[in-house]
């Protein structure tokens, strides 16, 4: 078994060193700790009684490169976390990082202890690339499943389905969760980051193609998967769909987690993920053209809000109506008199064409600037507001 192989390098490699070894997986969570040899500190023992990495040792070691280096890394001591300086020796299989072999590096390891390292670590990463390779062949069966399920054809859907219960994956019963991922990079070793730190068959994952990503498992592991993958991946787009009763509906739920997904990269609020049943108002515009035409189509003139020198009148604007058309809220807000925001309030009407005391024509403006959230701005280019001559508000009271 991998583990026995795995213990069986650590406690005789840290037998010939009189150190401690510990190899980790990609997660850095501990797979093999050998017997306590030599100088330890609260690093290590939190290793091995928690099973993880901490956070601030973590981004220590993010820090010295040890993610993307396929030669030992020598991480100095910390006094701030307390650590010992440490060798870091990546485990590294056909260019994948399988693993990492650790050793405090305190007394500093001489050139043939190093040496001696190395062989162990080869020996470990053999063993890693071996697990490895099984599970990819598995990822590939179980990924082939998954794109069948995203097939137009029900008869495919349903055969993929029956085929992914026989064989329990994703492991636990329905509801499901579908989520589509957007990240640049390696999807595909993403998605197989994200199955080792979830659990390997909890989650099954899609062809990774044009930046997307489609992964499913079940309702309760939605939120380590989530982890998993802002873990994996800082600056990807989650976008996800739950409750899907049956394999055979992960097509259309993959619909609403995909737009829930362009919300989540486009609206800062959701910061990056978003679930389709807590979209709010964005909901109500999934099915519509997201294109400056299909704004125009809510408010008519609208779009001249979006461009660069009237930012003044749309931050008044959405203040006013997120608000509820309170004037005195708004100018609060604002910081600004009620005689600037109705002077303000008037340029608006005027362009748009509408009479912001009709509750109608507020809901058309409010729905209609919501929608532009969705739209890149540079896709907005009409002209600013022309200030009239005569200022004036809605009451009749001279602009300041």
């Amino acid at each position: 078994m991998l583990e026995d192989g795995l213990q069986l390098v650590v406690e005789q490699l840290a037998e010939r060193l009189g150190r401690s070894v510990i190899v980790d997986d990609p997660a850095l969570r501990p797979l093999a700790v050998s017997a306590q040899l030599g100088q330890v500190d609260q690093s290590r023992i939190d290793a091995v009684l928690q099973r993880r990495t901490s956070d601030p040792v973590r981004a220590m070691i993010a820090e010295h490169g040890l993610h993307h280096a396929h030669e030992p890394v020598r991480i100095p001591a910390s006094a701030a976390l307390n650590t010992l300086a440490r060798l870091a020796i990546p485990l590294v299989d056909k260019g994948y990082h399988v693993g990492y072999l650790w050793l405090i590096d305190d007394p500093a390891l001489t050139a043939e202890q190093v040496e001696e390292a190395l062989a162990g670590a080869a020996e470990a990463g053999r063993l890693l690339g071996d697990r490895f390779a099984e599970e990819t062949a598995d990822t590939e069966a179980t990924r082939r499943l998954v794109d069948d399920l995203l097939r137009p054809d029900p008869h495919v859907r349903e055969r993929a389905a029956e085929r992914m219960r026989d064989l329990d994956v994703p492991e636990g019963s329905a509801p499901h969760v579908v989520a589509v991922v957007h990240a640049s990079g390696d999807l595909r070793r993403l998605a197989g980051d994200v199955r080792r730190r979830a659990g390997r068959r909890t989650v099954v994952c899609s062809t990774a193609r044009r930046g997307e990503l489609v992964l499913v498992t079940a309702k309760p592991r939605r939120d380590l998967v989530v982890r998993a993958l802002r873990s994996a991946a800082p600056g990807c787009v989650i976008g996800i769909r739950g409750g899907t009763g049956s394999l055979e509906l992960v097509r259309d739920a993959c619909a609403d987690a995909r737009y829930a997904a362009e919300v989540a990269g486009a609206v800062a609020s959701f910061d990056g993920v978003a679930d389709w049943a807590d979209l709010g108002p964005y909901a109500a515009f999934q099915h519509l053209e997201r294109s400056p035409d299909g704004l125009e189509r809510l408010c008519p003139g609208v779009s001249a809000l979006r461009n660069g020198d009237n930012a003044m009148y749309e931050s008044t604007i959405r203040t006013y109506l997120d608000h509820g058309a309170n004037a005195q809220k708004t100018a609060t807000a604002l910081h600004i008199h009620r005689t600037t925001l109705y002077w303000r309030l008037t340029n608006v009407e005027r362009l748009l064409n509408l009479d912001l005391g009709n509750g109608d024509d507020r809901l058309r403006l409010h729905m209609a600037l919501t929608f532009a959230d969705l739209i890149p701005v540079r896709h907005l280019s009409h002209g600013a507001i022309a200030e009239p001559d005569e200022r004036l508000s809605p009451r009749g009271n001279p602009a300041p």
